[in-house]
């Protein structure tokens, strides 16, 4: 071979290596850059899911059969491939019937060392409301997934300890009845039956008649589903 055709040869070779160096894997999934509403990711168990919102790094996705919605740190998902072909029928699974409890409004299901579940009926109305005790004290809630935090009224506040002169009102939140004046703050848990969080964040509403369960208590859960009528948390 004459030099110049070798030179040209190794020169061409060089090329398509460095072109095979730069082209990613078919299978090479990328973080995705934001909470992008309708983006299709993968969780570091590499389950499929949708994001559906999002807030401070930490996204609300759903997944299975469009009915369970969680929330996982965006650090954790990956932009997920299109599937090559149409995903078999998941298969149904009926709950496990072990240690189960019923009583008016609320079924306690404990199938397994690592998975509590409550499940609670919506009243006529289609509202969700359940008694919990904050910092100790009875509280009714009516469940509000479209609300940031727990939302207190005075005299539920003031009931769990958290007095209206210990207060400031220097916040302005949405409500049904319009716009109100509101003091954020923290109580050291809220309990629901066996299931228990603690500091969590509340905001106390001057004008609220009604408290809130809202998305400071149902993020913290390892997931949430509202299918039937029905509310089930899950921790």
């Amino acid at each position: 071979m004459k030099p110049n055709r070798f030179a040209a040869t190794l020169r061409w070779s060089f090329a398509l290596l460095a072109l095979i160096a730069v082209v990613p894997s078919p299978g090479a999934a990328q973080a995705p850059p934001a909470c992008r509403q309708g983006q299709i990711v993968t969780d570091l168990q590499s389950n499929r899911a949708t994001i559906v919102g999002g807030q401070d790094d930490v996204c609300l996705i759903r997944s299975g059969d469009g009915q369970m919605q969680r929330w996982v740190a965006a650090k954790d998902l990956r932009a997920a491939m299109p599937p090559a072909e149409p995903a078999a029928p998941a298969v149904p699974r009926s709950e496990p019937a072990l240690n189960e409890a019923v009583s008016a409004g609320v079924k306690i299901i404990r199938p397994s060392a690592t998975l509590n579940k409550l499940v609670y009926r919506a009243d006529a109305l289609g509202h969700v409301v359940l008694t919990a005790q904050v910092n100790g004290a009875p509280v009714r809630f009516v469940v509000d997934t479209g609300a940031t935090r727990v939302a207190l009224s005075p005299r539920d506040a003031a009931a769990a300890g958290l007095k209206p002169d210990g207060l400031k009102f220097d916040h302005t939140v949405h409500t049904a009845g319009g716009l109100a004046k509101a003091a954020f703050a923290r109580v050291r848990g809220i309990r629901v039956e066996q299931l228990e969080l603690d500091n969590v964040e509340v905001a106390v509403v001057e004008t609220l008649k009604h408290s809130l369960l809202g998305m400071s208590f149902l993020r913290r859960l390892k997931a949430f589903e509202m299918r039937d009528g029905e509310l089930s948390m899950i921790w």
